[in-house]
């Protein structure tokens, strides 16, 4: 992705939209804002580096440019790089950071995947355009880039309470390698999904 063709905004707000909860626990009321200053910045999961956009075309008559989907093809290596964070968040935030992900995060969503491996960090669809196989046309390209520089595995997680999304991963040969999950009051947590890339 180039943020000289794309605004960062409308980048971070689709990111956002890939799973609210975890932003507004990690963030809070500030999640969109920071979210939007981590995509302009390279060392964090979230930079403009590991962005991957769909834009409209012809069939859906929308504007050049016009983001319709995103997804954060990340490398396990670079999972846990934070130096974007000391330099975007507050103490405050920074300390709000720590502690959800020490208290809640760690036990919803896997953050450590086997090195030479890619990670589908988030993937969203504007809401106006879900259902025309543009998360397909997402996952299908993260797939093929990642073939193409050799990783081994693709690894993506999934909501529990997301079946939809489930089944698209796993029509794409993803399948269920691990689930997490947290009572809060009802069970909360998520699927690790896996793809071999040895045979593409």
């Amino acid at each position: 992705m180039s943020l000289a063709d794309h605004q960062p905004k409308p980048v971070a707000n689709l990111i956002y939209q890939s799973a609210p909860p975890m932003f507004g626990l990690m963030f809070g009321g500030k999640a969109i804002p920071i979210l939007t200053d981590l995509v302009q910045r390279s060392q964090n999961r979230f930079s403009h580096r590991y962005v991957r956009v769909a834009e409209a075309g012809e069939l859906t008559g929308g504007q050049r440019n016009q983001i319709l989907g995103v997804a954060t093809l990340v490398a396990a290596e670079v999972l846990k790089e934070t130096a974007d964070y000391q330099a975007c968040l507050n103490r405050w935030q920074q300390l709000r950071l720590q502690c959800a992900d020490t208290l809640i995060l760690n036990r919803l969503v896997r953050h450590d995947y086997p090195p030479g491996t890619l990670y589908i960090a988030n993937l969203a669809v504007d809401t106006a355009y879900r259902g025309q196989g543009i998360g397909t046309q997402l996952l299908q390209s993260c797939i093929a880039e990642a073939a193409t520089i050799k990783a081994s595995h693709v690894y993506i997680s999934v909501d529990i309470d997301n079946p939809r999304a489930q089944k698209l991963y796993e029509s794409l040969g993803f399948q269920v390698i691990e689930t997490k999950t947290l009572r809060l009051g009802q069970a909360v947590g998520s699927r690790v999904l896996a793809l071999s890339l040895d045979g593409l």
